[in-house]
């Protein structure tokens, strides 16, 4: 299991000279991604989804690097050659929104479809996939690790009959920088976040860029 090289990194940047750093990050995350309370069903979903983002996306200031970019260019000459290879995947996971394809033959993962980058994806992870049905639309985060797969803790599902919109919104960003596509995924999320709490709303009025709610 990934989390125990991971675990380091949370460590020491959210402790210590970055305590104040972590909250500036939350205050920037949930201004974009809608602000989540502790009663709400996605709390601790959506607490994963930001710590996921913190650690693998957002540039540290002054050093203008996410922090595992920034634990791995610290520590790479000391790693064992099994960590700098671990290590040097964690800097390169994938956060999309995905659509669920299939489960694969033996039960044991799932073939995802990224709607950003039309590439399939095959994960492992016996028990996660037991959530999941054929069509499932869904913001994750895949972590490469020892040759395999892996999802990251923190799932948003979308209604999959926003399909046609979040697909359109997609192709208008697809060829548009790293920041550009991240800043959708957390439009969306943020628009999940308000259907939940606007269930009598027509779906259509709220995954829209011209909502007034």
């Amino acid at each position: 299991m990934y989390q125990k090289y991971l675990d380091p990194i949370v460590e020491e940047f959210t402790t210590g000279e970055y305590y104040r750093e972590v909250y500036n990050a939350k205050q920037e995350y949930f201004e974009k991604a809608g602000i989540v309370y502790e009663d709400d069903s996605e709390f601790e979903q959506r607490m994963c989804i930001f710590m996921d983002w913190y650690i693998f996306d957002r540039d540290l200031p002054g050093v203008d690097l996410s922090p595992i970019k920034y634990y791995f260019r610290k520590n790479k000459e000391r790693f064992s050659d099994e960590e700098l290879n671990i290590y040097r995947d964690f800097c390169s996971t994938i956060h999309s929104v995905f659509r669920l394809k299939r489960h694969t033959w033996n039960k044991k993962g799932l073939v995802c479809y990224d709607l950003f980058s039309n590439k399939t994806h095959t994960v492992t992870d016996a028990e996660i996939n037991r959530g999941f049905a054929r069509g499932d639309l869904f913001e994750a985060r895949i972590i490469p690790f020892k040759g395999s797969h892996e999802f990251s803790r923190g799932f948003c599902f979308h209604p999959v009959e926003m399909e046609r919109f979040i697909l359109s919104e997609i192709k208008k960003v697809r060829f548009q920088d790293k920041g550009r596509q991240t800043k959708l995924i957390l439009q969306l999320s943020a628009m999940k976040l308000k259907h939940l709490r606007f269930q009598h709303i027509d779906i259509r009025h709220i995954y829209t860029f011209n909502s007034k709610f």
